[in-house]
């Protein structure tokens, strides 16, 4: 009888000490998941994309990127894959976002009828898996969807064709002032600011060209200072169009 007195006093005061082995580390546990949540609530993320390449110049580009541990994503033309193949691989190869800006770039005969721009960007994809032996559902159209990319052209390209269309909430005109750096910098700077401000992720809108070499490394090393991350884009995450059409 004693022995059963023993081992319930025993269990019992077991029992009342367990709390207080848990309790602190359970506190701890949800203090240490509510900061993680914070810390990525208040990530600030930055989209940087190029158009119009590869080029002759999308080696130094890609040389800048990778100086600053940068990645971006390149929306590139069918001809240009074929005519710089080892600059497309070298994008493919170093981890960048992949894209397609179609063919031809000329309004007339991309957006000519819906099927014209769909047959565009087909074969900007066949370029690129020919090239880099991989492909894409991310477009952006040329001089973006606006006005061109009405309901029955997005039902082709996206709802047929299964493609993610995307434009830009940042436009550098870096294809306007490509003698005024700063111009463009003031441009990139200016609006990043105020697309954080209102909660949205900053998309940017840059060539690759030459020009925009000269402004590049400032931007990086200004955004960064800022405590801002570069991410790339993909088809896992919602398009952003000027027509709001998230598929």
């Amino acid at each position: 009888m004693l022995n059963i007195r023993k081992s319930f006093v025993a269990t019992f005061a077991i029992l009342l000490l367990l709390p207080l082995i848990f309790m602190p580390h359970s506190a701890s546990a949800a203090a240490s998941s509510k900061e993680k949540a914070s810390s990525k609530a208040s990530t600030k993320i930055v989209y940087l994309t190029f158009d119009d390449g590869p080029t002759a110049h999308t080696g130094q580009l890609l040389d800048i990127l990778d100086q600053y541990q940068v990645k971006a994503t390149f929306f590139m033309l069918g001809p240009h894959m074929e005519q710089y193949q080892k600059a497309t691989q070298r994008i493919v190869k170093e981890g960048h976002g992949l894209g397609l800006h179609g063919v031809t770039h000329v309004p007339s005969k991309f957006y000519k009828s819906a099927y014209s721009g769909l047959k565009e960007m087909q074969q900007a994809n066949e370029s690129l898996n020919k090239v880099a032996g991989v492909k894409t559902s991310l477009v952006r159209t040329p001089y973006g969807s606006k006005p061109y990319m009405k309901p029955a052209f997005r039902n082709v390209l996206l709802g047929q064709g299964g493609f993610h269309l995307w434009d830009w909430n940042v436009d550098s005109l870096d294809w306007k002032y490509k003698k005024d750096h700063q111009k463009v910098y003031n441009n990139i700077m200016s609006q990043v600011h105020n697309v954080n401000k209102n909660g949205t992720t900053p998309i940017v809108l840059m060539h690759d060209q030459e020009a925009t070499l000269k402004v590049l490394p400032q931007v990086l090393k200004t955004l960064k200072a800022e405590g801002y991350q570069f991410e790339i884009l993909t088809k896992n995450v919602q398009p952003v169009n000027f027509w709001n059409d998230k598929r």
